[in-house]
């Protein structure tokens, strides 16, 4: 088995997979369940104060999966959560935030992620502790330095700023208009009470995340947490009588590829990607690369999402939604993908080929081959799909078979990828 673990900040994770705060890091339960599958790390959730003398109302969550199917590892869905007051109290579950759980003070919640700390020892896990809220309901500055120091008494290996992605609260629109009092502040102020590494959530809902990114290194934060989520409301047109939900977020595997250019860019922030424009190819104003550690957190499902956010740059991952739909169990099929995959590519450890990105450079472009699409008549159906579908009308119906005018052929693929039956391959 390849070496799957990776270091950052001073912290040495048995490998990458970290569970994201949220219901499967909740309480001690709930944490331990996660340390025992084998994740190398979890972000213990926040309390979600504003002020220190919060009466936080214990909440419950209620999701939202579309999709096709339900197999929900190998097809595209869309994953919407949100939370709401309890209407049933259940006092006997562990003190957390949500499980309709009573939410503890941030006394006697240092008190249980100690408990969660202590465990982890036993697991080898690393305790990455949230602390704070964000956007319209920014934490006070002092409870900021009040909690992270409270998390560093408990035990906690790291601290993850919740300055993002709560899409209720809309914190890139704050950042936006105001990243100095919304992102760079609660770094400054977790700072003066830990000497713990701290990771800021960036999010990417109405946010420039490469530039929020810029803005969190230059503030202190020795890594990032780039988020995609976005504030999202669903119209049910036939079930008209629920109301819809305020704005949570939605998330999902399709996401994958905008965080493989979100990690890209923030790598590579001081230029833009226009690779096909070589005259474009000016630095921006301000800025330079984001150099602290990346950990992207959002679509991941499989080993394939996770070897290609570390390709790009990323240091570790976060997972959450998947693991509500599938299971902790997950951690070790996720390994197991990764391991599988370096073995068969010669791979020993994730540094052989963690950020190993390079996006195709203008003078490289025109060597890109001009493929033919090559119609096997004897597959042919005659449906008609690639006909419809090619934008040069270089494909043409002859004796029910797609037939091709190479005079028109740009070689764009698209019947390659549109036929339903496989009866077209491409040729040089």
């Amino acid at each position: 088995m390849p070496d799957l673990s990776v270091s950052m900040c001073g912290l040495k994770l048995k490998n990458p997979l970290i569970v994201g705060a949220g219901p499967n890091t909740k309480n001690i339960t709930t944490a331990l369940n996660s340390m025992k599958a084998g994740f190398g790390g979890i972000v213990v959730r926040s309390l979600h104060m504003q002020h220190a003398d919060d009466v936080k109302v214990p909440t419950r969550e209620m999701y939202r999966v579309y999709g096709n199917t339900k197999d929900f590892t190998k097809h595209l869905y869309s994953f919407q959560s949100t939370g709401a007051p309890v209407r049933t109290l259940r006092p006997d579950n562990a003190p957390g935030w949500g499980g309709a759980a009573p939410v503890p003070t941030l006394e006697q919640w240092t008190e249980e992620v100690a408990k969660i700390t202590r465990a982890a020892r036993d697991y080898d896990c690393a305790i990455i502790a949230s602390l704070g809220w964000c956007g319209s309901n920014l934490t006070d500055e002092s409870l900021w330095t009040t909690e992270a120091a409270a998390m560093e008494k408990a035990g906690a290996h790291a601290i993850e700023l919740h300055t993002g992605p709560s899409p209720a609260t809309e914190p890139g629109r704050y950042m936006t208009m105001d990243p100095d009092h919304y992102l760079a502040m609660p770094i400054r102020a977790a700072r003066k009470g830990t000497r713990l590494p701290i990771f800021a959530k960036i999010p990417v809902d109405c946010c420039d995340s490469v530039g929020m990114a810029q803005v969190a290194q230059a503030a202190g934060a020795d890594g990032v947490v780039p988020v995609t989520r976005w504030s999202t409301i669903t119209v049910d047109i036939e079930h008209d009588t629920e109301p819809e939900w305020r704005g949570p977020g939605m998330g999902g595997p399709w996401s994958v590829p905008i965080m493989n250019g979100l990690i890209f860019r923030m790598r590579h922030a001081d230029r833009p990607i226009s690779y096909l424009f070589s005259k474009t190819q000016g630095k921006f104003p301000k800025g330079g690369p984001v150099t602290i550690p990346i950990v992207p957190s959002g679509g991941v499902r499989s080993g394939s999402d996770v070897i290609q956010y570390m390709i790009m740059g990323g240091d570790a991952v976060q997972v959450c939604a998947q693991v509500i739909l599938e299971g902790v169990q997950i951690a070790g099929r996720i390994q197991k993908e990764m391991g599988d995959w370096m073995t068969r590519k010669g791979y020993s450890k994730i540094g052989d080929f963690r950020g190993t990105a390079r996006l195709l450079e203008a003078p490289q472009a025109a060597s890109i081959p001009q493929w033919l699409p090559v119609v096997d008549k004897a597959k042919c159906t005659g449906c008609e799909r690639c006909v419809k579908a090619c934008p040069n009308v270089a494909l043409s119906l002859h004796d029910k078979k797609a037939q091709l005018d190479e005079r028109f052929c740009e070689g764009c693929r698209t019947c390659f990828y549109v036929c339903p039956v496989n009866a077209i391959s491409l040729s040089e």
